[in-house]
């Protein structure tokens, strides 16, 4: 029971997710049940602070938390660690939104019949109040998340690191230092910046698979670029673009790559983003 404990702790990071985003989840709580409720608005003659509604919103707060912290994780594990993009970000905020939106209707149908009775549902209020939950929601997980996906934006560009294997000797080749990966007669090599050559006992899809698409793109079959070695990109012929590498590659000889008229549009999306 306690190494279930510990695990359980250890994956919602309870030393520093928490303590980082306690105070924040405290203020929304207090100022949407002072500013979205009219009897507890403080200038109200009636006013009562409202004790009860704000323990509860922070109790449904740390739910709604927990969800779209595993939900951060499975995002994490199977996408934020290749790839994070605009796509990808709204894909993880609106599947947390479906979450929240079960767990409302659920507490709303429960919760409000067994304490106001069947009579006095809503479709009006479920909306108005859906609708507002998930605003403040919204805006709670953008201020919660947007230092841990900046954090692993950074380190999928900066930092990353590809383990190779190769005749029994395992190579640690920075990102950075990496100017193109290519295959040639079924050996894929990894050249680095400053021109030398780290064999590999990979494919190439298998070096895509371990790679991020933050800092690397997939040019044709042969090659794997790197963002920071490209020097220049040029329309060609037949809609295809000509794509010089830096000079300091290869013993300071240019090296030219084409990209195909069918992923042009691609690759200058991912080029443009990078910008």
């Amino acid at each position: 029971m306690k190494t279930i404990l510990n695990s359980f702790k250890k994956h919602i990071g309870f030393s520093n997710f928490w303590v980082r985003n306690g105070f924040i989840l405290l203020i929304i709580s207090i100022l949407s049940n002072h500013l979205f409720t009219p009897e507890n608005f403080p200038f109200n003659k009636n006013y009562k602070f409202p004790l009860f509604p704000i323990v509860a919103s922070i109790i449904t707060g740390i739910i709604i938390i927990l969800i779209a912290r595993f939900n951060f994780k499975y995002f994490k594990n199977k996408y934020f660690i290749k790839n994070i993009n605009t796509q990808i970000l709204l894909r993880f905020l609106f599947s947390t939104l479906g979450y929240i939106t079960i767990l409302y209707i659920f507490l709303y149908y429960s919760l409000n019949g067994l304490i106001n009775g069947i009579e006095s549902y809503s479709i009006y209020n479920l909306l108005k109040g859906l609708s507002v939950s998930l605003l403040i929601c919204t805006l709670g997980i953008s201020l919660l998340f947007s230092i841990d996906i900046y954090k692993l934006h950074k380190l999928l560009s900066i930092k990353g690191i590809l383990k190779v294997e190769q005749g029994g000797k395992i190579t640690l080749v920075k990102y950075p230092e990496i100017a193109y990966i290519c295959s040639e007669n079924k050996i894929v090599s990894i050249i680095k910046t400053d021109g030398t050559t780290v064999l590999t006992d990979f494919t190439l899809n298998e070096v895509e698979s371990k790679i991020s698409e933050q800092s690397f793109y997939r040019a044709n079959r042969q090659i794997i670029l790197h963002i920071h070695s490209i020097e220049q990109v040029q329309s060609i012929e037949n809609g295809k673009l000509s794509v010089l590498l830096k000079p300091t590659i290869s013993n300071k000889k240019a090296f030219q790559i084409n990209i195909s008229r069918y992923k042009k549009q691609e690759f200058m999306n991912w080029f443009k983003g990078k910008l």
